[in-house]
């Protein structure tokens, strides 16, 4: 066990080390700014296709009337056995189950739906597109199926295969607003942003009070980093539907880029109010607490943030120094390791790390982390980082114990 006195002097003496993956909450907030972004388009492009898909789970078992009375039989068994494994969560279970079936049935359009569905629920994309493109093919029509291929291949990042996907789409339906959504979401990734415009412009003018249509427009704004022009739409947005998180997360961002704390805490504090799941909106809320030196408020958001992300490097930063100055070494250690994962040749990190394992009592350790950051210092030309380093090597090896 370490002893916390003794490594707060040894903090008080050289203090903490600042690193690449730490930055101030202005900085940060510009860093995190084009990732929240993306993860909007994203967001807001995968959700079109939920309520057209939420039937397709008690499609995927049905049989058909066509097959003589044994193949009916086996193909029964079939259905029966990977409604099993799907109620059980296993997925890839069902899905060799239903490739037997379709050697039973080829022509059953629901069992290639079905193994779409089961392929899109693992996240192998590419393979949920195919099954959707098989299962179009024998019932073309078919908006469900026409939303999942669009959706698949998005998520499957073919931008271009989603445009052609989504513009079939608006050929079998034209008033669906929800296809223009998607249309402009899959051209914003494609930097086009005036067909992007176009097409959710057709969406507002299909539905006028279509809230994720107007989020949409905000979106493509905040992407042009037009963050002036992007405020209406997410504004209207938030008027039609006080429920979407992501329209709170992206005013927020507004908020932040004006530099309006105070609007963009109230945005945030809305934002994982109705969604704890947001990692970016968790860790800049935390960013705000932390300038107003509520450490206790800030420290607890880093680590709801990267809880939902392990990988929001600048949150565990931010967590690691909070937990150091605290004392809570064996967390901070966490923290750090996690960093030194992608920071290797962060000196600062190393060194960071160095002070936790010293106040957790790890003292050959310590020393072996701040001697690691001596080195890297030294290979920087950083002349003030090296004599800080090796003075507390020497420190720390004249005491007999942390």
């Amino acid at each position: 066990m370490g002893y916390p006195y003794n490594c707060v002097l040894w903090l008080s003496a050289v203090g903490l080390a600042f690193s690449a993956a730490g930055t101030p909450a202005n900085a940060a907030a510009a860093t995190e700014l084009s990732q929240g972004v993306s993860q909007a388009i994203s967001q807001n492009a995968q959700s079109i296709s939920q309520n057209a898909l939420s039937d397709q789970s008690r499609w995927i078992a049905q049989a058909s009337s066509s097959l003589s009375d044994d193949r009916q039989e086996r193909l029964d068994n079939f259905l029966i056995d990977a409604q099993k494994r799907i109620d059980s969560g296993d997925y890839a279970g069902a899905i060799a189950i239903y490739q037997q079936a379709l050697q039973v049935d080829r022509d059953n359009v629901r069992i290639y739906s079905g193994i779409a569905y089961l392929q899109g629920k693992q996240s192998n994309f590419d393979a949920a597109a195919e099954y959707y493109r098989q299962a179009l093919d024998r019932d073309p029509r078919n908006l469900p199926f026409s939303y999942g291929l669009a959706q698949s291949l998005f998520l499957a990042e073919r931008y271009d295969q989603a445009v052609s996907a989504y513009r079939d789409l608006t050929g079998i339906a034209p008033r669906e607003a929800n296809a223009y959504i998607g249309l402009g979401g899959s051209l914003l990734r494609l930097n086009d942003y005036e067909g992007a415009r176009s097409a959710y412009e057709q969406a507002v003018s299909i539905s006028p009070n279509n809230a994720q249509a107007y989020e949409a427009i905000g979106i493509l704004y905040l992407a042009q980093g037009n963050y002036d022009a992007a405020l209406r739409p997410l504004e209207q947005a938030s008027a039609l539907d006080r429920n979407r998180s992501s329209v709170y997360t992206s005013l927020a961002t507004i908020w932040l880029q004006r530099g309006d704390e105070s609007k963009a805490f109230d945005a945030l504090t809305q934002a994982v109010r109705l969604n704890d799941q947001d990692a970016d909106s968790q860790f800049h809320l935390a960013e705000i607490y932390r300038n107003r030196s509520d450490e206790n408020a800030a420290l607890n958001h880093y680590e709801q943030a990267v809880d939902v992300n392990p990988q929001m490097l600048p949150a565990q930063a931010a967590r690691g120094e909070l937990l150091l100055a605290r004392g809570q070494y064996l967390q901070a250690v966490l923290a750090y390791r996690q960093l030194i994962r992608a920071f290797p040749e962060d000196p600062g990190v190393n060194y960071n790390l160095g002070l936790a394992l010293w106040g957790q009592g790890s003292k050959d350790s310590a020393i072996g982390s701040i001697e690691q950051a001596l080195a890297i210092y030294q290979r920087q030309n950083d002349t003030v980082g090296s004599e800080r380093s090796r003075n507390l090597i020497e420190l720390w090896r004249s005491n007999p114990s942390p």
